[in-house]
């Protein structure tokens, strides 16, 4: 996904009237915001975005960008100075903190710790707290503050991971238009909360790569941090969803939207973890519009929606939507491992060719196969003797893209 010259030229424009005095902002964080995974520091988020904002800083006038991540840091050794941590967690750390990013007179942070509160075994309501605490702190010294999502990587159990997708939620919700979603554009969309391997720095199962940077860019772009506050010139005064047999009839309304509005219509099994299902672009201005859109799900029990709207160069969301759709799809029940064989029922609602993947922490695929499966359903018999033990998931995947997850151990 590359800049084309003409949103260059949109974003220099931008640039030349939000920012034309000099702004200073701080990047704090870990490996991610070092620039860890990108093959050079220019192609790191972080290099980006002071190379985009700090194009000619000897006159004085563009933006400068101090830089004070550091790898494998976590949010208490970013604390202000003067916070007194829990026992058996670390002081803070005054080269790397909030108290160091204050002392460079910013008038932004920009906050990327993504997952090492987690990793290191810390709950979840320890690093929220952290981040709020570290949020209050700069906005008491007039500054603005971002703070980015968590990012999915694939060193972790699954128990794990999806504490970084909840935290996800937690982040927006806490932050609101200061929270920058580093989740969306990087995770896998299979239930698995992995890295895309897209955007995996080989041979890392946790670092971006150049295209994950990029992305990353994008993210914090979109968020126009030099310029938030008043709500979007947008009204959207209705959107619902609509189970119509197997489908799902999504509509919504709007008034006084602004040309080149983009709709992302968004679907969810969980609430949390969402998938773009569907992009519209309205090229003009309009005074009051209708839309709509059908989805056809392969998924039973209840889907969730929400409408990401891109306008003015700011992000909104609509609310969550559920339906409930009673969809027969395949079952897997009862799996384990007996010697070499992993063993188990697969259960269909009417007799269909499937692919089923095993699928290691990693998200790599160790072993695949198809086969024809009679209604109402098969004992699985799948080798496994020649992969390692620990955490795997079988995938089973039929011709129409209906997709049955799960996790067993060897």
């Amino acid at each position: 996904m590359k800049l084309t010259s003409t949103l260059t030229f949109f974003l220099a424009c931008i640039i030349g009237t939000s920012a034309s005095a000099q702004v200073k902002v701080v990047i704090m964080g870990s490996s991610t915001a070092y620039g860890v995974g990108a093959s050079v520091y220019s192609n790191s988020w972080a290099g980006r975005f002071e190379n985009f904002y700090n194009k000619n800083n000897a006159d004085g006038l563009d933006t400068l960008v101090y830089n004070i991540a550091a790898p494998g840091y976590d949010t208490y050794q970013e604390m202000p100075g003067n916070f007194v941590p829990p026992p058996n967690r670390p002081l803070p750390d005054d080269g790397y903190n909030v108290t160091k990013a204050l002392s460079f007179n910013p008038d932004v942070v920009i906050i990327n710790l993504p997952s090492n509160d987690i990793n290191y075994g810390y709950a979840k309501s320890e690093m929220i707290s952290n981040l709020r605490y570290m949020s209050a702190t700069i906005f008491a010294q007039g500054k603005k503050c971002y703070v980015t999502t968590p990012q999915p990587r694939n060193d972790m159990a699954d128990d794990l991971r999806d504490s970084l997708r909840t935290l996800v939620d937690s982040v927006e919700h806490s932050f609101g238009p200061y929270a920058i979603n580093f989740w969306e554009c990087l995770v896998t969309n299979d239930g698995l909360n992995m890295l895309k391997d897209e955007y995996r720095a080989t041979p890392s199962p946790l670092h971006v790569n150049d295209n994950g940077h990029e992305l990353l860019f994008q993210r914090v772009w979109e968020r126009n941090i030099f310029d938030v506050g008043g709500p979007l010139a947008l009204r959207l005064s209705g959107f619902a969803a609509t189970a119509q047999n197997n489908n799902v009839q999504l509509k919504w309304h709007t008034e006084q939207q602004s040309a080149n509005t983009v709709f992302a219509l968004q679907r969810s099994t969980d609430a949390r973890s969402f998938e773009t299902i569907y992009t519209q672009q309205v090229p003009e201005a309009r005074t009051a519009s209708d839309y709509n859109y059908t989805d056809r799900p392969s998924i039973s029990g209840t889907v969730f929606y929400r409408l990401k709207i891109l306008e003015n160069n700011r992000i909104t969301y609509s609310s969550v939507v559920p339906v409930n759709l009673d969809i027969k799809i395949i079952a897997v029940t009862g799996l384990f491992v007996q010697g070499s064989s992993l063993r188990g029922n697969l259960g269909v609602s009417k007799s269909q060719s499937v692919q089923m993947q095993l699928i290691n922490s990693t998200g790599a695929v160790v072993y695949q196969s198809s086969m024809y499966v009679a209604e109402p359903g098969i004992t699985l018999n799948l080798p496994v003797g020649n992969v390692a033990a620990g955490q795997y998931f079988l995938r089973v995947v039929t011709a129409n893209g209906m997709i049955s997850t799960t996790a067993f151990k060897k």
